[in-house]
């Protein structure tokens, strides 16, 4: 019975102990390394495996010293980047404020306040140190009240129609006493 699969060499129960010197004829066991087909293929299996773990090893740490080298790095670089940081945020607040004196300067002389916002350099109004310099916000509102003046707000005070001859009047002459007075005006006209 040389074609039944159950006496065929690795089959039976010498092949079932792994790792055991058997006394079998010819069978292959597979704990054991180097002997057959099989345990060269595990053996070099294991030889792969333990070359990629070095690797593996030795690209972790690679990665380990290049995160403490760049921890070192940005701890020697953090003060100015902070310091930059805080500067950017000093120019933007400075800019805020300014458009904001810049708003409240052009009020009353512009028609619309955000015109002034749209037309002058905000960045030149700032003073040194980031202080506003009022007299210089002024100063580029009338400006530009004169160079474009039909921005400029209304003066006179009256509506955009003019006076339409609408609402109470003052009198021109004081208004009689008496009914009879009244009577003696109207004929007397």
């Amino acid at each position: 019975m040389a074609d039944d699969p159950q006496n065929a060499p690795g089959n039976g129960p010498e092949g079932e102990h792994q790792g055991e010197g058997g006394t079998g004829t010819g069978t292959v066991h597979q704990g054991e390394a180097g002997k057959g087909d099989q345990g060269d293929d595990q053996a070099d299996a294991v030889k792969t495996e333990r070359t990629a773990r070095e690797a593996a090893e030795k690209r972790a740490e690679t990665a380990e010293a290049e995160a403490a080298r760049l921890r070192r790095s940005n701890a020697a670089t953090r003060g100015t980047d902070l310091d930059a940081m805080r500067e950017e945020i000093r120019q933007e607040f400075t800019a805020q404020l300014v458009r904001a004196e810049l708003r409240a300067a052009a009020a009353g002389k512009l028609r619309d306040p955000a015109d002034a916002l749209a037309l002058l350099d905000v960045s030149t109004l700032a003073g040194s140190g980031g202080d506003i310099d009022a007299a210089a916000v002024a100063a580029a509102v009338d400006q530009l009240v004169k160079d474009k003046p039909y921005l400029a707000a209304e003066t006179t005070g009256s509506a955009a129609w003019g006076d339409v001859g609408a609402g109470p009047r003052e009198a021109a002459e004081p208004e009689p006493a008496t009914p009879l007075d009244r009577l003696r005006r109207a004929y007397d006209a």
